[in-house]
């Protein structure tokens, strides 16, 4: 047991054990969607097996990783463990070298169908500079065939209070004004998945609190979240587990968060 793991274990936390030896006929691997009456059997993404070796350097080892329809999963680790990585296999923009992902029980995420229920915003904002917010917004709509995009664009901006940034180019606005365009482009098909790396980074105590708005709202609603972070109390208050990573391995599995049930009643 590496140190990390004695001072997880010491927390009361998951340590994963080896597949064959918590693999079963509902258990597929070392991480299984916490049951309860607002998670659903079904699976969102499963990764089996999964390994990255990027030029004989392994980044991520043996991943298993369920997460169910309808729950929070936060990732934490230190820089290098290969989180963004992981999130990367996870929508199918880094093949695995060894092993594989599956969305809904689809064994491709880059079919057409498949990419649309997910949303995606990476360690790069992926944003047009010279575009405004709402042309930025609107071309992300148009690529998934949003049929009332104009509206949905409209509403969101609204929503995040950036309304009065509309017809400003996203290269003049700040870093995090534009981090919160790119999680409104991950928003704008209205994905059944979201997948977010950092997704707080660069955000003004404002920004944090329209962003954890957010998120207890998808929670709330029945859909599915991934994320990456260093902030334990973001992670902690807003998912229901924590994956912790460690040089490209999962090292514990922390239950954690409100139950979506009282945020439901809240809400």
């Amino acid at each position: 047991m590496t140190s990390s793991q004695s001072v997880l274990a010491s927390r009361n936390l998951v340590l994963p054990m080896s597949r064959d030896l918590m693999s079963g006929p509902d258990l597929p691997g070392i991480l299984t969607a916490r049951r309860g009456p607002h998670v659903e059997a079904r699976r969102a993404v499963e990764a089996v097996g999964v390994t990255v070796v990027y030029e004989r350097v392994p980044v991520l080892r043996d991943i298993d990783l369920a997460i169910a329809t309808g729950e929070t999963v936060a990732l934490m680790g230190p820089n290098g463990a290969g989180k963004s990585t992981l999130l990367k296999s996870l929508v199918g923009a880094v093949r695995p070298t060894t092993g594989c992902v599956r969305w809904f029980e689809n064994p491709s995420p880059r079919r057409i169908r498949t990419r649309r229920r997910i949303g995606v915003v990476g360690e790069e904002m992926g944003l047009y500079a010279e575009l405004t917010v709402t042309e930025n917004l609107r071309f992300a709509g148009r690529m998934f065939g949003v049929s009332t995009v104009s509206d949905r664009v409209a509403s969101l901006l609204v929503e995040c209070g950036l309304k009065a940034q509309a017809d400003r180019p996203v290269g003049q606005l700040s870093l995090g004004t534009r981090q919160r365009v790119a999680i409104l482009r991950a928003l704008v098909h209205e994905p059944q998945f979201l997948v977010l790396d950092e997704p707080s980074c660069n955000l003004d105590e404002e920004g944090r609190s329209w962003l954890e708005g957010l998120f207890r709202r998808w929670r709330s609603s029945g859909r599915t979240l991934c994320f990456a972070s260093h902030d334990a109390t973001e992670c902690r208050t807003l998912a229901d587990r924590i994956v912790h990573l460690e040089a490209g391995r999962i090292v514990a599995i922390e239950p954690c968060g409100c139950p979506v049930d009282e945020l439901r009643r809240s809400a």
